[in-house]
């Protein structure tokens, strides 16, 4: 594969792959002194590592990545490089470092530059702001870069933007934005972000007291990562499980399902739930509503 074909694995959760292919691409560059290559390759393996709980590999990629990103005059680079860096860091729980490496790729990245690039930093700087607890500096920073995805019009930034403003809003219009936020997001085939929308839409079931929906929601998701872990090896599904936000979900489906949530699927087996889409569209929300860069394409006649 190469550099776009791996990105696009990695949306769409194929990461031993990745990992993979990253680290062959990585060789290749080094033996053929292409170091920009080098730094785009090493970053795509710190986002595998992350992903499946290898919290020192991502780290060690991040920190390479970084040393070879700045001495090569590439602002955009070097803006990604700074990006990784605070990746790694909150994937290891150090919140103060991670967003001082995020300010640090904002300030590298000139005015005028890549607006896709600026908007991905804008909602990982709100998104882990977020989980830090500074509420002012994620609305400021979902403010920004809210307003470049829509004038980009990227879907994958779409789904995620509109997914980080449910968490301040009321209860219906929540709802309705995690809706189109799942839509747009399984469009693109992004299941790390549905899996999550899902979790939130069961959590806000949860606290409206619908039993049911929540129960729903909580099964479309926990079959959503199974099928992520599925292709990976037994150290690495461990770790999968144990990574961050899937660590918090499972302690949310067991205080849901009880102690014994394990047991039962690994004696049940995964439970058919009901079709996520349907209970997308109980909550009311309308399809139509998505704009239209947010939508599939039509297959070519």
């Amino acid at each position: 594969m190469n550099l776009q074909e791996t990105e696009r694995a990695l949306i769409s959760g194929r990461y031993a792959e990745v990992l993979k292919e990253s680290l062959v691409g990585v060789s290749l560059a080094e033996m053929e002194v292409r170091p920009a290559d080098v730094v785009r390759w090493s970053l795509l393996a710190l986002s595998a590592c992350r992903y499946m709980g290898r919290t020192n590999e991502a780290l060690q990629h991040a920190y390479s990545a970084l040393e070879k990103a700045r001495p090569l005059n590439d602002p955009l680079l070097l803006c990604e490089a700074h990006l990784g860096q605070a990746l790694a860091f909150k994937t290891a729980r150090d919140y103060d470092e991670a967003i001082r490496e995020l300010k640090e790729s904002l300030e590298s990245l000139p005015a005028g530059a890549s607006d896709l690039l600026r908007a991905t930093v804008l909602l990982e700087t709100a998104e882990t702001s977020m989980e830090a607890g500074l509420r002012p500096e994620a609305e400021s920073a979902l403010a920004k870069g809210g307003a470049l995805v829509h004038w980009i019009r990227e879907p994958r930034l779409l789904a995620w933007s509109l997914y980080l403003r449910s968490q301040w809003e009321d209860v219906s219009p929540a709802d309705l934005q995690l809706s189109a936020a799942y839509e747009i997001a399984k469009t693109v085939d992004f299941p790390e972000l549905q899996w999550r929308i899902l979790w939130r839409l069961g959590e806000r079931a949860g606290e409206a007291g619908r039993s049911k929906m929540q129960e729903d929601c909580l099964w479309n998701a926990f079959q959503i990562l199974t099928r992520l872990a599925e292709p990976l090896e037994s150290a690495d599904a461990t770790g999968f499980w144990r990574q961050g936000p899937r660590r918090l979900f499972m302690e949310s489906a067991k205080k849901k399902f009880g102690g014994t949530f394990f047991q039962r699927v690994m004696q049940e087996g995964v439970r058919q739930p009901d079709n996520s889409t349907r209970i997308i569209r109980d909550l009311g929300f309308d399809s139509a509503s998505i704009p239209d860069f947010g939508r599939r394409e039509p297959p070519q006649a």
